[in-house]
């Protein structure tokens, strides 16, 4: 049976976005999601992970993020951990980030891959999380028929 978490912590650094990335897909893949919520999964951790390196990387605490998978029932949480406490930017919806904008469209994107979304500052860092639905598959296949021979 896989495990029902993972809690991975990386260094704040270009390198982790792939490493993010791959480990999302093998924790969905080891499961038996289907592509859609794998690729949905890998956005919001990319992105994720992209804004912790990218923000936090000059004024955290520690120069690590952690990432944190969580399925339960079915919800799949991703969030992301940094020592950085700063306040999550105005979320805006993608139709309201003009056309010719360099940035600001990660957490945009996540909103709408992501069923729920939501983020903590606490003193020590803040934690940002998505979440989205998933089908589990049986933890037993149910054991088939015999075949009738005829």
């Amino acid at each position: 049976m896989q495990p029902k978490a993972l809690k991975l912590d990386l260094p704040l650094v270009e390198l982790s976005v792939k490493r993010t990335r791959d480990c999302v897909r093998e924790f969905c893949v080891g499961r038996g999601f289907p592509a859609s919520v794998i690729d949905s999964a890998e956005l919001i951790a990319t992105e994720l992970a992209t804004n912790a390196i990218r923000h936090a990387r000059e004024a955290s605490v520690f120069a690590e993020f952690t990432l944190l998978l969580t399925l339960d029932g079915g919800k799949l949480d991703i969030a992301v951990w940094d020592y950085y406490s700063s306040p999550c930017p105005p979320l805006l919806k993608l139709a309201d980030i003009p056309l010719d904008a360099q940035g600001g469209r990660g957490l945009a994107l996540v909103q709408t891959d992501a069923t729920g979304f939501t983020w903590a500052q606490m003193t020590t860092g803040k934690l940002v999380s998505a979440w989205i639905q998933v089908t589990e598959p049986p933890a037993h296949p149910t054991p088939k028929a015999p075949a009738q021979l005829s």
